[in-house]
């Protein structure tokens, strides 16, 4: 009727890149993560068959567990509590505080920009965002990829970006900083993505008055509208 995936549970965050398919549920339980909803026949989409699943199953009515192409079952499904996908991953953009052991020795401070780039990102409200994705062709949807923070504000990343009311980011690396405005110091940028994101697993968002939140990669998602819905679903 259905495949399962089972994963390790230190990998719940890589589901993050399928938070957007319809009709998916996890669970977890005993070190292990479950996916359920996936079609029964057919090609998996790409970001599922990138998931680093440890074992793949198929589930019959009688909730028995076939492993891939056999036709003995090998265990029944475990009694788990499921979650949509959506609740089971939910997207935010965490607020970090820099730590102490890494600090800079100063406050962090941008300055007015004497030379203009090309905006990389922009925030928005969710309002704004689902208004946009809903009328808006796929072309224009396709390059973009977003993550909303749990106050409503939805970071929107690609080339073009949308004509949105928002604060439009510059990128350094895997910094985005406010249109106009730069490091005071041009060796400050490499210095800070070194000390704050050594593992170059998140974009460090940077407000003018130098504070900064840390957004992981892994809460980047294609920006479809059914990941628009469900975002916005999440938050009802």
């Amino acid at each position: 009727m259905e495949r399962l995936l089972v994963l390790a549970a230190p990998d719940r965050p890589t589901l993050g890149a399928v938070r957007h398919l319809p009709g998916l549920q996890a669970a977890e339980a005993a070190g292990q993560l479950w996916l359920r909803g996936l079609p029964a026949t057919g090609e998996l989409p790409l970001p599922v068959r990138a998931l680093p699943a440890v074992q793949a199953y198929e589930l019959d009515a009688q909730g028995r567990l076939f492993a891939a192409g056999q036709r003995t079952p090998t265990a029944l499904l475990p009694n788990l509590t499921w979650q949509p996908l959506a609740e089971f991953v939910p997207l935010e953009i965490p607020t970090a505080a820099l730590p102490a052991q890494v600090a800079p020795r100063y406050q962090v401070r941008l300055v007015p920009s004497g030379r203009a780039q090309a905006g990389a990102a922009l925030l928005t409200t969710l309002a704004a965002w689902q208004a946009y994705a809903e009328a808006a062709p796929e072309s224009r949807l396709r390059p973009l990829r977003f993550a909303a923070s749990a106050e409503g504000q939805v970071l929107v990343l690609g080339t073009p970006l949308p004509p949105l009311a928002s604060q439009e980011y510059w990128q350094q690396g895997n910094l985005l900083l406010p249109a106009g405005f730069d490091f005071e110091a041009a060796l400050l940028g490499p210095l800070l993505a070194q000390q704050l994101n050594a593992e170059a697993d998140a974009l460090l968002l940077f407000s003018p008055d130098g504070s900064w939140e840390r957004v992981p990669l892994a809460h980047l998602v294609p920006a479809t509208r059914s990941a628009v819905r469900l975002t916005v679903a999440s938050f009802e």
